[in-house]
């Protein structure tokens, strides 16, 4: 199942994307372990994919600083900052509908990351 290469791995990226969009734009910060899953979701898709993965440094970072138990909000700003940079470079070198939804989550990222500023 691991070594499975399809287009279902395609539509596990977009749904990846549109769940990880939705838990960002319910105008609510997610729980600390919904977040760690959502990166534990993340660390799943990204894993074999060579472009994909340099987003992988940024996302073991949030997730590390989740995994305090009360991460410090600037540091959560500008990780979600550099995981909307990221997403961005991404979207750039993606095809089809791919970079329109990379795009809306780099938004979602940055908007997300704005929240952090006035909660300090």
């Amino acid at each position: 199942m691991a070594n499975q290469h399809s287009q279902t791995e395609g539509s596990k990226a977009t749904t990846l994307i549109d769940e990880t969009v939705r838990a960002f734009d319910q105008g609510q910060a997610v729980s600390l372990q919904e977040g760690i899953s959502l990166i534990t979701d993340w660390f799943s898709s990204v894993k074999n994919n060579h472009e994909a993965g340099k987003i992988m440094q940024p996302l073991t970072e949030l997730r590390d600083e989740l995994q305090t138990g009360s991460p410090n909000a600037g540091r959560m700003k500008q990780l979600l900052n550099q995981l909307a940079d990221q997403t961005e470079r991404l979207a750039a070198e993606t095809e089809g509908d791919v970079p329109s939804r990379l795009n809306t989550l780099a938004t979602a990222l940055r908007n997300f990351a704005g929240q952090f500023s006035t909660a300090v």
